[in-house]
């Protein structure tokens, strides 16, 4: 074998034990900012038009079908105003957060409640449910601290203040943790607004009684079955002793994401996502699937909130293991992310990658991808 071919036969060696180290849980290090995929809102661009994001997509095609969902288009206020923080010369987050915005300024209704979805007619169905409505104030609130304008700005305070009253009424956790999301960062833009920090202390309130309420202790949570988007309700109390400086709030918090960690890494050097085909109840084992990258994304945010708040290595190990599963250290060992455009695969099924790449997952990798590389700058 003469030295080309060698040096051929090495280097394709050594990419597949790259490869083979990725897919099988090995560490594999993307603390460098060089490792890190730069990242693109080229998909996000492909799933809107001038009304809003699509809900769906066919692939990599947007799907019309179902057309454009409230909640989707304010999480996707938050990621590209996030992007625009990270890149301002960069126009296109400007463009789309404009459009996204607009939705939201359609799907307000009179009394300040939102629309639950939009038909491809821009006709408005059902109102939102709490869920939706907890992440519309995340968008607008977001929009209230990090707009690409004054104008945006003054616009997501109205529109914030004029749908507040609902925030009182919530029942359901993730709504109320959705919520704080969106108060957190409106009291970052306006930090005198005692009737908003009222309502911040009692949501987080309500998540400490159903953590008083269902945790033991071997079942450190919030509810008797831990579902989806689950470490967003510790970030969320890590937000309010962020304001309060409740040592309540941070001792659950740290309690809970703990339990999650465990139930997510079970010892391993990879993260096993809570599948929703199945759950994880007390008593039981997680399901294994479907895994789904919202979990993925919330388990980033949380560790690298954690690893802000209190400087310990683990929470940033775990935040980049965490973002790892997108690059295929999952169970499939294939890449989540799409390299190409920028968007996410919509998640890990029993019989393989679901491909259809729709705006929940896209979304959710852009928000912790750009998490993950603005905690890295700050906790350097």
């Amino acid at each position: 074998m003469n030295f080309f071919k060698s040096s051929i036969f090495l280097l394709a060696f050594l990419s597949l034990f790259s490869f083979s180290n990725l897919c099988f849980g090995e560490s594999v290090s993307i603390l460098q900012n060089s490792s890190i995929p730069k990242p693109s809102l080229k998909h996000l661009q492909e799933l809107t038009d001038d009304t809003g994001i699509f809900e769906f997509a066919a692939y990599d095609i947007p799907d019309k079908k179902h057309a454009y969902c409230t909640e989707d288009n304010a999480r996707a206020l938050v990621a590209v105003l996030m992007f625009n923080r990270k890149y301002p010369s960069d126009k296109t987050a400007e463009k789309l957060a404009k459009i996204y915005m607009s939705y939201l300024l359609y799907a307000q209704q009179e009394d300040g409640n939102f629309s639950h979805r939009l038909d491809f007619q821009r006709r408005s169905h059902d109102i939102a449910t709490e869920d939706s409505y907890g992440r519309s104030i995340w968008g607008i609130g977001y929009a209230s601290a990090h707009p690409i304008n004054e104008s945006m700005r003054s616009l997501a305070k109205k529109m914030f203040k004029k749908a507040l009253w609902r925030a009182k009424k919530l029942q359901a956790p993730r709504a109320e943790t959705y919520t704080i999301l969106g108060l957190h960062h409106y009291l970052k833009a306006y930090p005198n607004s005692p009737d908003v920090r009222k309502i911040l202390i009692k949501l987080a309130d309500s998540l400490v009684n159903c953590y008083k309420k269902n945790s033991t202790k071997d079942w450190q949570w919030f509810e008797k079955t831990a579902t989806y988007d689950n470490a967003k309700l510790p970030l969320a109390l890590f937000l309010a002793y962020e304001h309060t400086k409740n040592k309540e709030y941070f001792d659950i918090a740290e309690k809970t994401l703990g339990f999650l960690i465990k139930a997510n890494f079970r010892g391993e050097k990879m993260m096993q996502v809570i599948g929703n085909n199945g759950w994880y109840s007390k008593g039981k084992k997680p399901a294994v699937y479907d895994q789904q990258p919202i979990d993925a994304a919330a388990m980033v945010e949380a560790c690298a909130k954690a690893y802000l708040i209190t400087d310990l290595k683990e929470y940033k190990d775990k935040m980049i293991l965490a973002f790892e599963w997108f690059l295929g250290n999952n169970a499939a060992g294939k890449p989540i992310y799409d390299f190409t455009n920028g968007g996410s695969k919509d998640g890990i099924a029993k019989t393989g990658i679901n491909e259809n790449e729709g705006a929940e997952s896209s979304i959710e990798v852009l928000i912790s991808l750009l998490t993950l590389k603005e905690t890295l700058q700050q906790g350097n």
